[in-house]
């Protein structure tokens, strides 16, 4: 299951060019951290490292990428009193199988690498909404407040802002951060649906996707997707883009699998053997891939 081999890549169709001349700013990892920390995350550099608190003091790489020997670096021990976890770097002990969704080759992205279905998919919801980004903060405030109430009703994922306060302190701080592009689908002017997309190093990655439950049957999420990643290809350096971890939820990983595939790699886990007895079944329900790729958790 994945993505089709890509076709013609000498050839674009309509729904490829939609968005000439924009360009995702890549970013460097310090840049990442201030960027997370800024939407609410705890961040902090350690042994070269900047990393960010998962949930309940377990950390991973801000880029969450990064390849890193745990021999070398890894958050500090005062806050990742849980544990972590990372992609093992080349030729450092692993024992975990860090499976991830990726599409790779990204300037090769175009309509035509996607399947038949999807292909007709994305024409229809292009033809119905408009994905831009998203120029004004009153966009999210107004109609991108009440996406992102419908979408946290529906999914019951990260952290509970539906307070409109904590919401527009959210938002307003990730709408004002520097090289934050805001990607909306907008039907007939009315934003039904959102996406954060950030660019580091060579990846780029949808942070954040949100989208109105009664605007589903319009497929908003194809046209945020089909568009971040025909940007992606318009962008300089970048040539992959992650998807995340492979999750619990098999219709969200079908979905995306559409646009790319499963890529497995080597990483490495330390969970408090303490504290895992209080808080490890609430990080497995949360981050199942911890308990699915782990082969041992013996340092």
């Amino acid at each position: 299951m994945g993505y089709e081999a890509t076709m013609r890549m000498d050839f674009l169709e309509p729904e490829d060019q939609l968005w000439r001349g924009i360009q995702f700013e890549v970013v460097d990892e310090e840049e990442l951290a201030r960027q997370q920390a800024a939407g609410g995350d705890r961040v902090h550099r350690h042994d070269g490292v900047w990393w960010r608190e998962l949930k309940f003091g377990f950390y991973q790489p801000c880029f969450s990428y990064a390849q890193v020997d745990h021999r070398v670096a890894c958050p500090h021990r005062f806050r990742a009193m849980t544990g972590f976890m990372h992609v093992a770097a080349p030729g450092s002990p692993s024992n975990l199988n860090f499976r991830t969704l990726v599409r790779e080759k990204i300037p090769e992205y175009c309509l035509q690498g996607l399947g038949k279905w999807r292909r007709r998919t994305v024409r229809k919801v292009l033809a119905r909404l408009e994905v831009r980004p998203v120029e004004h903060l009153e966009d999210l405030l107004g109609p991108g407040y009440e996406i992102y109430v419908s979408w946290h009703t529906r999914v019951r994922w990260g952290a509970d802002k539906t307070r409109r306060s904590d919401y527009k302190a959210w938002i307003t701080r990730v709408f004002h951060s520097p090289r934050q592009m805001v990607l909306g689908a907008y039907n007939k002017g009315n934003l039904v649906a959102f996406m954060l997309p950030k660019a580091v190093r060579h990846v780029v990655t949808p942070s954040f996707v949100a989208s109105h439950t009664e605007a589903l049957s319009d497929s908003p999420n194809d046209a945020l997707y089909h568009a971040f990643l025909s940007i992606a290809r318009q962008t300089p350096g970048v040539t992959m883009a992650g998807f995340g971890p492979l999750s619990k939820k098999e219709s969200l990983d079908t979905f995306k699998l559409a646009y790319c595939q499963i890529r497995e790699e080597p990483g490495y886990v330390w969970l408090n053997p303490i504290l895992n007895v209080f808080a490890g079944d609430r990080l497995r329900n949360r981050y199942p891939w911890i308990a699915t790729m782990m082969r041992n958790t013996r340092s």
